[in-house]
């Protein structure tokens, strides 16, 4: 059985290199809390009004993916290299850029204001990082109070975060098989259902790595702190 470790943002250094961050248009309210999870060798992508997020970050994107329905051409005044996209099209701005980062080889990505905004957004940016990680890429998203990131079928650690809840959920379908330990409710061979929040606000116990098994299904992990 595939087995992986999942560390918490708060310690990336070994994550390996060459990593695309996706600057998405969700408001963020403390964009300084965003610096740590940050690297000068990180590839970034502004995925159209994300060039805001960008700047806000000190950030200069190496490419604007854009539309231009949330932010002007002329914001662009520093001449980002900017590939256009029509208005009319299937794939989000987000999605678009994350095809642009796997084309260009990336296979580790963070994704920034890819939440707090519309609640269709949202969830749109969750099918972007459930193609991420179907491809076979790191991908987590990001903001002020925590992450979510997909998992496959396996055996996985997430690294303890003192005082953040730890929530599972089934992503588009049933999760079979669920074993989670080290954890305040600890579960034993559960099924995950989408209509049922059974895996929400789950404690990390001491210093101790939650540990995830499960046999089937993607299975979608949140470590959030409390607003």
């Amino acid at each position: 059985m595939k087995e992986s470790a999942f560390i918490s943002l708060q310690v990336p250094e070994n994550w390996e290199r060459g990593r695309c961050v996706i600057c998405a248009s969700g408001p963020v309210e403390r964009p300084d809390s965003l610096r740590s999870l940050l690297r000068p060798d990180d590839w970034v992508i502004a995925a159209d009004g994300g060039l805001r997020l960008a700047r806000r970050l000190s950030l200069r994107p190496s490419l604007l993916v854009a539309d231009f329905d949330s932010c002007r051409r002329e914001e662009n005044s520093d001449g980002i290299p900017t590939a256009a996209l029509p208005v009319r099209k299937d794939d989000t701005d987000t999605m678009a850029a994350a095809r642009i980062g796997m084309e260009r080889g990336f296979r580790n990505f963070l994704i920034l204001g890819g939440t707090g905004g519309r609640l269709d957004h949202t969830v749109a940016n969750f099918a972007v990082l459930a193609y991420l990680c179907r491809q076979g890429a790191k991908a987590v998203m990001a903001d002020e109070y925590g992450w979510t990131t997909m998992l496959f079928p396996g055996r996985h650690r997430v690294e303890a975060c003192p005082g953040k809840k730890l929530s599972l959920f089934a992503y588009g379908g049933i999760v079979s098989g669920l074993w989670v330990k080290n954890v305040g409710y600890p579960l034993e061979n559960a099924v995950l259902t989408p209509d049922f929040p059974l895996g929400v606000s789950n404690e990390f116990q001491g210093d101790a790595p939650a540990e995830i098994q499960f046999t089937g299904g993607i299975l979608q992990v949140f470590v959030s702190e409390e607003r």
